[in-house]
């Protein structure tokens, strides 16, 4: 019989920037399947530092890449005990919410990358944190979030689908799933945007989002 139990552990998240009255934009990301925070949040680096605050979450499973030594990647999640991993995630990045300072007033934007873009749904659908931009990039929006979590929305939120055909992920079909997926949600289709570099973030376009 499978029992559950309540720990306190120490773990990560990493920022880049500093979270100053000047600050206009934090970006919450999250990183996709056998990334770390830590390397994924520099590709946010480029952005005006000044003008922009990134907060990089670390998806709580790390394992090695390759055999049993080396590389070291993370996964948010898997379908093992699958219910009590996305409880995990909500406590864990509520607190590093809690932890980063007073962002209110600030135009929060949230980033999927790939596997992250799940998390990333189901935690705003969650946290009823009022944002500026969603972007989906390279990733599927969870169908299991419910139009009542997203009550909160004004309607004015801009929200983005990143994907490119030379991605190895890529079939044509997705786009309509994902298009269904979204608007079964938030009540609107996400704005689609094509890039060249397959499944990966391409700072250059950064800037213009």
């Amino acid at each position: 019989m499978q029992h559950h139990l309540e720990i306190s552990i120490k773990t990560s998240y990493y920022t880049l920037n500093d979270l100053t009255e000047e600050t206009e934009r934090v970006w919450l990301v999250f990183h996709g399947y056998g990334q770390l925070a830590e390397y994924f949040i520099r590709k946010f680096k480029d952005l005006d530092p000044k003008k922009n605050f990134i907060i990089a979450p670390q998806g709580l499973s790390k394992y090695y890449l390759e055999g049993v030594y080396g590389r070291v990647g993370a996964s948010w999640m898997t379908k093992e005990d699958r219910l009590t991993e996305i409880e995990n995630q909500y406590s864990y990045i509520d607190e590093v919410l809690n932890t980063v300072g007073d962002i209110s007033g600030k135009k929060l934007v949230y980033f999927g990358f790939s596997q992250g873009t799940a998390t990333m749904g189901r935690y705003a659908a969650h946290a009823k944190i009022p944002f500026g931009q969603m972007i989906i990039w390279a990733g599927t929006f969870p169908p299991d979030t419910q139009p009542e979590d997203w009550k909160y929305l004004t309607g004015e939120e801009g929200v983005h689908y990143y994907t490119s055909k030379q991605d190895i992920y890529f079939k044509d079909e997705m786009i309509p799933q994902q298009n269904e997926v979204v608007k079964k949600a938030l009540g609107r289709t996400p704005e689609l945007h094509w890039y060249d570099g397959g499944h990966r973030v391409m700072p250059g376009l950064l800037n213009f989002i």
